[in-house]
């Protein structure tokens, strides 16, 4: 090959090389995650012959709604404890739906029927119950630290 091949080569190369990086997009790096998804302060809850499902089991902690329906063919009821020690409770019916207001600390709450309860027959012995969790809300950090520090100064 020839100088002149070798010089036309190379210069071939630069400009191709020099063509590729100015289609290249420039890269855009985070600097920061963007926020997590605030959790559910609301859920769904359903009751057939011994089982009680949540449809979310985990819920942000503070005011929350439960949705309750008796699918089963039997009454059941349904009994969640808030942070406060008071007892919510609702009757269904077959077929009925009602909801539960109430205000949850962070931590493991359990919702179960107490039909029959301290008897062998009882419908949370027989496995209508289930636990939901309530934490923090990472999302709502930010505003509760602020709501605090505002609070405060008052």
């Amino acid at each position: 090959m020839s100088r002149a091949a070798r010089l036309g080569f190379v210069l071939v190369c630069v400009a191709l090389v020099g063509a590729a990086s100015t289609l290249a997009t420039a890269r855009i790096h985070r600097l920061q995650l963007p926020p997590p998804p605030p959790l559910p302060t609301a859920t769904a809850v359903d009751e057939t012959e011994w089982s009680v499902r949540p449809a979310q089991r985990v819920l942000a902690a503070g005011d929350v709604r439960l949705r309750v329906y008796n699918r089963g063919e039997d009454d059941h009821d349904l009994v969640l404890v808030d942070s406060d020690g008071l007892t919510h409770k609702v009757d269904l019916a077959p077929g009925e739906t009602q909801t539960i207001r109430a205000r949850l600390a962070p931590g493991t709450h359990r919702l179960y029927c107490s039909l029959f309860a301290g008897t062998p027959e009882s419908h949370e012995a027989k496995g209508m119950w289930a636990d939901i969790r309530a934490v923090r809300d990472p999302a709502r950090a930010p505003i509760e630290t602020l709501t605090r520090r505002i609070s405060r100064a008052w």
